[in-house]
């Protein structure tokens, strides 16, 4: 996992897919259906709201062992994001480093 977020929480988490809003990480730290989660970009520190609508816990592939922390999957939908955030996103799912 290459986290691309750090949240106020505690965690980071990877961005997997970004449909429009819709988006879905890879996280160390667990979320609550309709929890609100905030966090930052450790690229450029640009805030990032996330209501989650799903969470689960992602087991580990079949004969390799237990990672040393727990990764969750989160689906939910970005909340007052811009443009110019949603281009910032875009790039760290497609794998380029944001200008």
């Amino acid at each position: 996992m290459t986290p691309h977020l750090t949240w106020s929480r505690g965690g980071e988490a990877e961005l997997v897919e970004l449909d429009g809003d819709r988006a879905r990480l890879r996280s160390t730290a667990s979320a609550a259906p309709g929890a609100r989660v905030e966090g930052s970009l450790r690229s450029s520190g640009t805030a990032i709201r996330v209501k989650v609508a799903r969470c689960r816990l992602i087991p580990p592939a079949p004969g390799e062992p237990a990672p040393a922390e727990r990764v969750y999957e989160l689906e939910g939908r970005l909340i007052d994001a811009t443009r110019e955030v949603r281009a910032e996103l875009a790039q760290l799912v497609a794998g380029e480093r944001p200008s």
